[in-house]
Parts: structure tokens; C-alpha cells; sequence
């Protein structure tokens, strides 16, 4: 109903609007006709008085030459293309005039006066005389003694002012007398459609204004109400009353905005209370993230008393040989000379400790610098039955110290080939065969097999040790980790083996896995890519 009310008041207000345009339009072109006629009245009567001195002007340069005078044929000639050229003009503003007449009739304010039609006339007559002067004038010789000058100048006035039997003179003199007389009307004429103009303007404003008026004050009346409720809604809102609905039941464009307004209420009182609930889940969320910090720390003790029990053990690890050493070295400087073979012992003893000194250091190398991304690996195609065949050589002489089983299935095809640092896998696979002896009981066995699966081989190594837990068993790969059933079994030992077999496999793009439970041992598996040449591909870390 708004709606359709507001556009009618538009539609007026614009229709009134382009009414009073297309009038103003309407009357700027009357009172540019009225303008245009005064200026041409002047302009006629100008071109009228500039045509009559220049053909005052001919008369004298006539008598001249009659009399023999000196007349110039340039000044004869410059008069007749100045009379031409004003005829020319004072027809053109005859024809304009009469158009700018026609107009005025046309609208109703006056009839064409003849003396316009007589002005054409008079312009088309002066083409004809001033044609005439000119054949005259160039004809015209100085008279000689025997001439009579009054008959010859009488003929001469004769042209200048007669044309197809009509007096010239006359009807000029009387188109200058005419327009003097229209250039005060033409004024008049052009100022009273001035005043009837700014009469009809001021008319059209204000009926234009006491249109707009109504229709403001009408619509100013029929939108208080509505408006001063959705106020009151806003202010409620504003205020925190969420619960707060507008009254609807009008009908009108208002009643759709109060339902809107209703539905944003509504939904922000939603909103508001799955704030109140996501505030009650971010509350207990910061509290569970509370929980699992604290727990962190706990993790982060945890660590601290490993790395105290790693330094405890790597000192013993280091201390053990160092302390060998220098026993058997204070031993064999102890007392007097000694036989040749018994310092031979006790610097092979004294190597021995060395060896196992570099060991320990070489270890913790590695580890750094796999940590550091600096293993350098020099990988070579490897037949993989050389691989084995070298592990178990290695293990042998463990497994036969601590009575274990070392049991090993028949070498692959030397065809089947691994691109890789021989020294450094066959240390990964040495360190799982180690910790497979070491962690099994006497008498017991371990087995070393292998399978090809498409373009990897896995060797599994299989034991019937002590286990692993199901709590340790993630952390297996973990630097200076042990177990507690590892302690328990063999106190010496710095858990970095298996994270030095895991960062040699990755580095040959291999992985590593291990499946354990207590009590039924452990199985180790190691995955590598492998071909019947040495195609493969592998980055150094």
C-alpha cells in the first residue's frame, strides 16, 4: 500500500516536473523567437541604411565620372560588391524575418504585417536595379564638351531609381521608416513574453510545491506510526531485549518489515544462545587443553629422566672401555720388565677397549648427523645375497657367544639387486640381528628371512626374546630409549640402535617396522626397493 502510494507521488512529482521543463523549454523558444525578432528588425534596418549610403556613395562616384573628375573604376567596383553583398544579406534576413512572422502567427500572438512581404519584394527588386547600375556604371564614359549633362544625369537617376516602373527610392526610404517604427514593438513584443514567461514559471513552481507539500504531509501522517514502532523495536534490541516482537496485523509494506525484524529477533535469540553454549564448550575445551598440557609437562619430566638415565648410561658406556684401558695400561707399567708376549696381550686388550671406545663415539655420530640431515651415503648396486650372506657372518659369532639359534633361509639369485651403501645397510640389518640375539634367552633361536613383493624386497628378522610392551613398542624408534623389560634383561646398552637402523633405511628409501608382545618375541621387518639391475634410486641424507 506504501508502496504503491509513494509511487504515485512520484509519478506526479516527476510529471510535474517535466511539465514545468518541457514549458520552461517551451517558453525559452517564444522568447528566443521574440529575440530573434528584434534582432532582426535591427539588423534589417541596418543593412537597409548601409545599402542606401553605399548607393549614395555610387551617385557621387557617377557625377565624378561625368564630369571627368577622376573617378577610379576600383571605387566603382568595390561599391557595386558592396551593395551586392548587402542585398544578398537583406534578402536572407527579408526571408528569416518572414519566417520568424509565420511562427508568431502560428502561436496566436499576431498576423504577418504586408510590410514584411513587401520587404522581400523590396530585396529581390534591389538585385534587379543594382544588376542594371552595374551594366549602367561600366558603359559610362566622362561627357564630352558638346553633351548636355542635365539630360544624361537624369537618365542616370533614372536607373538608380526605377526599377521595372517602380520607384526605388520610395519604397527604400519607406523599409527604413517601417523597421524604425518595429524595432520599439519588437522590444515590447519581446519584454511582454519575458513577463508572460516569468508569470506562467512562477505559477507552475507553485503548483508544484503545494503538490509536494500534500503528498509530504499526507505520507508524513501515514508513516509516524509504523515508524515510531520499529523504532521502539530497535531500542529494545539495542537494550538486550532479544525477546521483544513488534505488533503486526496492518497489512502494509510495514507489517513485511515488522515480520523481518521479528525473524532477526528471533534468530539473534538463537544465536545468543549457541553463543552461550559454545562459550560452555570453549570452557571445557581450554579445560581439557589444560589437561593435556599438564600432561605434556609430565611427558616433558618423563624425558628429562630419560635424558638424565641416557647421560648415566653413556657414561658407563664410555667408562667401561676407558676404565679397561687405563687398568691395563697401569698394569703393565706396574713393577718390572715383562715378558714381550705379555705386553703383547695387554696392548691387543688395550685395542680391544679402543675398538669398542670407537664404537660407542662412532654411534653417537651417526646419530647426529642423521639428526642434522648429514648422512652421507655412497650407494653401489648390491646383490642382496652378499648382503645376508655378510649379516649373518657378523651375527654368527655373537649368537654362537650367548648359545642362540642363528637360522637363516636360502641367499635370493645374485641377480636380485639393491642399489645401496653396502657398509651402511649391512649395519642396519647387523644392529637388528644384535638386538635379536642379545634380547633372547640361551638356547633359544633367531630366524632370518626374506620375500619379494613387485619392486621391494622386505627381510624379516624373527626372534623368540623377551618382547616388547604394548606401551614401549611405539617408542622403539626413539633415540636413548630402552624398556624397562630391556634394563631388566641387560643393564649395559644406549638404545640408539634401532634409530640408527631407521635413519640408514629411510636414507635408502626403505622403511622399518616392528610387531612385539611380551614374553613372545619380536619380528622386525625391513623394506627396500630393489630390481634386476641397479636402476634403482637413492637420495644421500
Amino acid at each position: 500500500m506504501y508502496r504503491l502510494r509513494l509511487s504515485i507521488a512520484f509519478a506526479v512529482l516527476v510529471a510535474l516536473v517535466f511539465g514545468q521543463a518541457a514549458f520552461v523549454y517551451w517558453g525559452a523558444e517564444r522568447v528566443n523567437d521574440y529575440a530573434r525578432h528584434s534582432r532582426l528588425t535591427s539588423d534589417i534596418l541596418s543593412g537597409l541604411l548601409e545599402l542606401s549610403a553605399n548607393k549614395q556613395r555610387l551617385r557621387v562616384w557617377t557625377s565624378q565620372q561625368l564630369m571627368g573628375a577622376g573617378a577610379l573604376p576600383e571605387t566603382r567596383d568595390r561599391l557595386l560588391e558592396r551593395m551586392h553583398a548587402g542585398a544578398a544579406d537583406l534578402a536572407q534576413m527579408s526571408q528569416r524575418h518572414l519566417e520568424s512572422w509565420h511562427r508568431i502567427a502560428a502561436s496566436g500572438d499576431g498576423h504577418v504585417p504586408p510590410e514584411v512581404e513587401q520587404l522581400v519584394d523590396i530585396s529581390r527588386l534591389l538585385d534587379d536595379n543594382i544588376a542594371e547600375l552595374q551594366s549602367q556604371l561600366q558603359r559610362l564614359q566622362p561627357l564630352s564638351d558638346s553633351a548636355q549633362f542635365s539630360s544624361v544625369w537624369q537618365q542616370i537617376n533614372q536607373v538608380f531609381d526605377t526599377t521595372h516602373g517602380r520607384d526605388l527610392r520610395d519604397l527604400l526610404n519607406g523599409a527604413i521608416e517601417r523597421q524604425q517604427r518595429a524595432i520599439p514593438i519588437a522590444r515590447a513584443a519581446t519584454e511582454q513574453g519575458l513577463d508572460r514567461l516569468r508569470l506562467q514559471a512562477l505559477v507552475m513552481a507553485a503548483v508544484t510545491l503545494a503538490v509536494a507539500l500534500a503528498w509530504a504531509l499526507h505520507l508524513n501522517r501515514r508513516l509516524q506510526r509504523p515508524l515510531d514502532r520499529l523504532l521502539e523495536g530497535t531500542q529494545a534490541l539495542q537494550a538486550g531485549a532479544l525477546e521483544h516482537r513488534i505488533p503486526i496485523g496492518s497489512g502494509d509494506e510495514f507489517d513485511h518489515v515488522a515480520g523481518h525484524f521479528n525473524a532477526m529477533a528471533a534468530e539473534l535469540q538463537h544465536h545468543r544462545l549457541e553463543a552461550d553454549a559454545a562459550l560452555r564448550r570453549l570452557e571445557d575445551a581450554v579445560q581439557a587443553r589444560t589437561q593435556e598440557l599438564q600432561d605434556a609437562h609430565e611427558t616433558l619430566q618423563r624425558l628429562d629422566q630419560r635424558r638424565r638415565q641416557l647421560f648415566a648410561d653413556l657414561g658407563h658406556e664410555l667408562r667401561t672401555p676407558a676404565t679397561a684401558i687405563r687398568g691395563e695400561a697401569e698394569i703393565a707399567l706396574r713393577g718390572g720388565d715383562k715378558p714381550a708376549d705379555e705386553y703383547r696381550q695387554t696392548l691387543a686388550r688395550i685395542v680391544g677397549g679402543v675398538k669398542q671406545l670407537t664404537g660407542v663415539v662412532e654411534d653417537l655420530l651417526l646419530v647426529a648427523r642423521a639428526e642434522a640431515d648429514q648422512l652421507v651415503m655412497r650407494p653401489r648396486p648390491l646383490p642382496l645375497a652378499t648382503l645376508l650372506a655378510e649379516a649373518i657372518d657378523q651375527a654368527d659369532a655373537l649368537a654362537a657367544l650367548r648359545e642362540i639359534q642363528l637360522h637363516a633361509e636360502p641367499p635370493p639369485a645374485r641377480s636380485l639387486i639393491v642399489h645401496a651403501d653396502a657398509e651402511r645397510l649391512r649395519q642396519a640389518l647387523v644392529i637388528v640381528l644384535d638386538n635379536a640375539i642379545r634380547y633372547s634367552h640361551p638356547g633359544g633361536a633367531v630366524h632370518l628371512g626374506w620375500r619379494r613383493t613387485g619392486q621391494e624386497v622386505e627381510l624379516i628378522v624373527r626372534d623368540q626374546g623377551i618382547g616388547i610392551s604394548a606401551q614401549e613398542l611405539p617408542h622403539v624408534f626413539e633415540r636413548f630409549v630402552r624398556g624397562e623389560r630391556a634394563r631388566e634383561h641387560r643393564a649395559d646398552g644406549t638404545g640408539i640402535g634401532l634409530s640408527i637402523a631407521q635413519a640408514i633405511v629411510q636414507a635408502h628409501h626403505g622403511r622399518i617396522g616392528i610387531d612385539s608382545a611380551p614374553g613372545q618375541g619380536t619380528v622386525v621387518s625391513i623394506a627396500l626397493p630393489c630390481g634386476d639391475d641397479a636402476g634403482a634410486t637413492m637420495r644421500p641424507a
